[in-house]
């Protein structure tokens, strides 16, 4: 029995009318009537189902960790842009202005998929993400061992 994998990098576009196409593979996963829009961490996009949201979002507001400064930019940035949206027939769904302007999104992007939500990202802006940050992909490769990981020990 084949293990189905969550994950992946799959190249869209953004259209004219600011929706992404949804990679046909994710669809199903995500056929729920509303989902959820809100910005990355990073300048990126997140979208997820409610029920994830949910769980995120009440992660966000109580976390006794932040500081009242902290709590108003995670609030800023990710609870109050949050927005229902739908998949349409063709498998798009529309990214709200404000929220494509904060992911830098161009036509070229990318939609990777996590255990629990998707990202799309502006493919420039994600190559170049991972290019500014090779010490820490590096140093984070040292911590786990890189020799270590594919061996069938």
């Amino acid at each position: 029995m084949a293990t189905e994998l969550r994950t992946g990098t799959f190249e869209s576009t953004l259209d004219d009318k600011g929706r992404v196409s949804i990679p046909i593979r994710l669809r199903e996963v995500y056929s729920v009537n509303e989902l959820v829009i809100t910005q990355g961490r990073q300048p990126s996009v997140w979208i997820m189902t409610p029920e994830v949201w949910e769980r995120v979002s009440e992660k966000l507001k109580n976390s006794s960790d932040l500081t009242e400064e902290e709590y108003s930019l995670v609030e800023y940035l990710h609870i109050l842009p949050a927005q229902l949206v739908e998949i349409d027939k063709s498998g798009r769904i529309p990214v709200p202005q404000a929220i494509r302007k904060y992911a830098g999104l161009t036509k070229e992007c990318l939609v990777l998929s996590a255990e629990n939500r998707l990202e799309i990202w502006d493919s420039q802006s994600y190559y170049t993400y991972l290019n500014e940050n090779s010490q820490v992909r590096q140093e984070a490769w040292k911590k786990m061992g890189s020799r270590k990981l594919f061996s069938m020990e």
